[in-house]
C-alpha cells in the first residue's frame, strides 16, 4: 500500500504545520512516512507545498505524482492539478472556481466549505489546518481519533479548550468529506508508533548523545532548525546553546569551547561557512577538535536559499588556507544522521581535527519515519592526558609532541603540569611559534600521519542489493534515498541494479573503492550538482571513473522515477552514449513569483 498527499497554499497559511501533523497521524498507525516541503524564500506570498508519502513498505523519495491534493488556493490547483493520479481526489476550498483549471474527469472533486465550518463552530481562521487534516483523513477513512491524539500532543500546552475546538472543526471537515465517498480504506497497521523526525533533528540528537555540551551558531537556512531544536531542548539536555552575532563568532566560540575541553559544534550553510573558514584553519593548526554541520543549499552567493543542492563538497574539502587533514561525513538518511553525528565527535577528538558533516536542504528539513536509533554510542575522547609528571625547570608540556601516529597528547586547561601555548602560528612541540624549516616540516608531517589510523576508522561505502548486479548506482549523502527507491523500481521492472553509497567522502580508502569498482559492471553516479564533484574526487584520489555521471542542479532533489528512467534509457542504448547526463524537472514552474502566471 502506498499513498501520496500534496498540500498547497501560499506562505503563511500553515502548510508546514498541516503536513507535519498529518504525517504524525500515519506514523502513529505504524506506517512509513516521508514528508517533503518546498517553499520559496518568502515569509508571505509565493507558493508552498508539502508532500506526504505513506507506505506499509519502505518509502525513501518524494514523488512526481500524488493521489490526494488539498488545494487551499488557486495556485495549488494551477501548480499541481496535472500531478494527480488517475482516480485521485482534489479537495479544495469551495471559494475557488475550479472550472478555469479544467480538472480531468477521472479526478474526484470535493469542495470544502472551510470558512463556513469555522464560522459555525466559532473557531478562528488559524484552525483551518485542522479542517484540512480532517478532510484528508476522511478521503481514506482513517480513524479520526488518532488525529485527536496528535492534537493533544501538539496543542495541549495551550489548554483543553484549544484542543477540543480544533478537534471539533476537524471532525466536521472529516464528516463532510466522507459524504463524497472514500478513495480507499486505510487503517492503522498496528498500535506501534514510529518516530517522525527531520535530518536536522537527528543530527542534533546524535550530537547530544555523543556528549556535546556546547553549541554555537547563527541562523541560516537550511541549518537553522538545528539551532532552534537545541535552543528548545537546552535545559532538558543540560547543554549550553549560544546564538552568536555572526558565523565568525560562532566558529571561534566552538574552537574556544573545545580547547577548554568540552565537545562543541556549530551548524551553518554555504554562505555562513564561507565566514567560518579562517577559524576552521585555527582549529586545524592548533589541533583543536571541532564538528561542523554544513547543510547545503543552492549557490553561489544567496542563490536559491530554500532549495537543495550538493554543491559544497569541494568547498568543504578545501576550506581554509593551507593543507590539513579533515573528515567529511555525508549521512544518507536520518539514522545515519544520528549515528554519524555522534561518530563525528569521536573522530574529531581521537585525531584532533575538524570534522564536517554534510547534509542538504532535502535531508535537513524533510521528515522521515524511523523505528528509532541505535543509542549504544561509544564515546572515544582520544589522547586527553591527566596524570602528568612534574615539569623540569624552564620546560613546558609538549602539546605537539612528534608521535608515530601523528596524534599528540592533549592537556586541557588547568591540567597540572600541562601548561603550553596554543595559537594559529606554526609551532614547535611545546606550541611556541617557530619559523625553523625543520620544525615546520616535522609538524606538517606529524599532522599528515594521522591519516594512517583515520582511514581504518571511517565508515566504508556500503553496497545495497545484489553485489553482482548489472548496473551500480553510486551515491553520497542524501542521494541515497531516491536512489534506494530507484533501485527498487528497476528491480521490479527486470533490471538488476544495486547501489553503492558513501557516507564518508573524505578521506577515501583507495583499496576499498577500487575493489567496489572492479566488481561493478556498469556504474552511474548521481549527484545534485553541475560538475560531478564526487565523481571527480573518485578519479583524483582512487583512480576510479564512473561510466556515467547523472547531474541535477535545479534546486530539487532527484526523484526516484527520474533515476529509474535515466538507467532504463542507458540500458536501451547498451550503456553507450554521452557520459554526462543533465536532468531537468518536467514540471518547470516557479513558486517564488506566482504573479507571472496570473495567480
Amino acid at each position: 500500500m502506498e499513498l501520496t498527499f500534496r498540500i498547497g497554499a501560499e506562505a503563511g497559511a500553515g502548510v508546514m504545520v498541516t503536513g507535519r501533523m498529518l504525517g504524525r497521524c500515519f506514523t502513529r498507525g505504524s506506517y512509513n512516512v516521508l514528508a517533503y516541503p518546498e517553499y520559496p524564500s518568502l515569509i508571505r506570498g509565493g507558493h508552498n507545498v508539502f508532500q506526504i508519502r505513506i507506505s506499509d513498505d519502505g518509502v525513501y523519495s518524494p514523488s512526481t505524482r500524488c493521489d490526494v491534493l488539498l488545494a487551499l488556493n488557486r495556485a495549488a490547483l494551477f501548480y499541481h492539478r496535472n500531478a494527480v493520479n488517475s482516480n485521485g481526489v482534489v479537495v479544495y476550498d469551495e471559494k475557488i472556481d475550479v472550472s478555469e483549471f479544467k480538472l480531468r474527469n477521472d479526478i474526484k472533486k470535493i469542495p470544502l466549505p472551510i470558512d463556513k465550518i469555522l464560522s459555525d463552530a466559532g473557531a478562528p481562521p488559524q484552525m483551518a489546518n485542522s479542517v484540512q487534516i480532517g478532510a484528508a483523513l476522511a478521503v481514506i477513512n482513517y480513524p479520526f481519533d488518532i488525529f485527536e491524539g496528535v492534537l493533544r500532543d501538539e496543542f495541549g500546552r495551550k489548554g483543553k479548550e484549544i484542543v477540543e475546538k480544533n478537534a471539533l472543526v476537524g471532525k466536521i471537515g472529516y464528516d463532510f468529506v466522507k459524504k463524497y465517498g472514500i478513495l480507499r480504506e486505510i487503517k492503522p497497521l498496528s498500535k506501534k508508533r514510529k518516530m517522525l523526525i527531520t535530518g536536522n533533528e537527528a543530527l542534533a540528537l546524535g550530537a547530544v548523545k555523543s556528549g556535546m555540551k556546547f553549541f554555537a551558531a547563527y541562523p541560516m537556512t537550511p541549518a537553522s532548525s538545528i539551532l532552534h531544536y537545541l535552543c528548545a531542548k537546552e535545559r532538558d539536555f543540560n547543554i549550553i546553546v549560544k546564538q552568536t552575532e555572526d558565523e565568525i563568532a560562532a566558529m571561534n566560540y566552538v574552537v574556544g569551547a573545545s580547547f577548554a575541553g568540552v565537545r562543541a559544534a556549530t551548524a551553518t550553510s554555504g554562505g555562513g561557512f564561507a565566514l567560518m573558514t579562517e577559524a576552521v584553519g585555527l582549529a586545524a593548526e592548533s589541533e583543536t577538535p571541532v564538528v561542523i554541520f554544513l547543510a547545503q543549499r543552492v549557490g553561489p552567493s544567496t542563490g536559491m536559499p530554500t532549495w537543495t543542492e550538493q554543491g559544497d563538497l569541494r568547498f568543504a574539502l578545501h576550506s581554509s588556507q593551507g593543507e590539513f587533514l579533515r573528515v567529511v561525513l555525508t549521512p544518507g538518511d536520518v539514522n545515519e544522521c544520528f549515528s554519524l553525528s555522534a561518530e563525528a565527535f569521536n573522530l574529531a577528538e581521537k585525531y584532533q581535527i575538524p570534522v564536517l558533516v554534510l547534509s542538504d536542504k532535502f535531508l535537513s528539513e524533510s521528515l522521515f519515519s524511523t523505528d528509532g536509533f541505535d543509542e549504544n554510542i561509544k564515546i572515544e575522547r582520544g589522547k586527553i592526558t591527566r596524570d602528568l609528571p612534574p615539569l623540569q625547570p624552564n620546560t613546558r608540556f609538549k602539546r605537539y609532541a612528534i608521535t608515530n601516529d601523528g596524534v599528540s597528547p592533549r592537556a586541557l586547561p588547568g591540567t597540572p603540569n600541562g601548561i603550553h601555548v596554543s595559537s594559529s602560528y606554526e609551532h614547535n612541540e611545546t606550541g611556541f611559534s617557530t619559523e625553523l624549516f625543520s620544525e615546520r616540516k616535522a609538524q606538517v608531517d606529524k599532522r599528515a600521519r594521522k591519516i594512517n589510523g583515520l582511514i581504518k576508522d571511517i565508515p566504508p561505502p556500503k553496497v545495497y542489493g545484489d553485489k553482482k548486479a548489472e548496473v551500480s548506482l553510486i551515491t553520497w549523502g542524501s542521494m541515497k534515498l531516491p536512489a534506494m527507491e530507484g533501485v527498487h523500481i528497476l528491480n521490479k521492472e527486470g533490471i538488476n541494479a544495486n547501489m553503492i553509497h558513501f557516507s564518508c567522502v573524505f578521506p577515501l580508502d583507495e583499496k576499498t573503492v577500487r575493489s567496489l569498482f572492479k566488481n561493478a559492471k556498469h556504474t552511474i553516479i548521481f549527484e545534485n550538482n553541475s560538475t560531478g564533484q564526487f565523481a571527480g574526487m573518485l578519479k583524483e584520489y582512487c583512480g576510479c571513473e564512473p561510466d556515467f555521471v547523472a547531474l541535477k542542479y535545479t534546486g530539487r532533489p532527484f526523484y526516484a522515477e527520474e533515476i529509474a528512467e535515466e538507467v532504463k534509457q542507458l540500458k536501451k542504448k547498451g550503456f553507450k552514449g554521452e557520459r554526462v547526463i543533465r536532468v531537468l524537472d518536467k514540471e518547470d514552474l516557479e513558486y517564488y513569483n506566482t504573479q507571472r502566471y496570473g495567480l
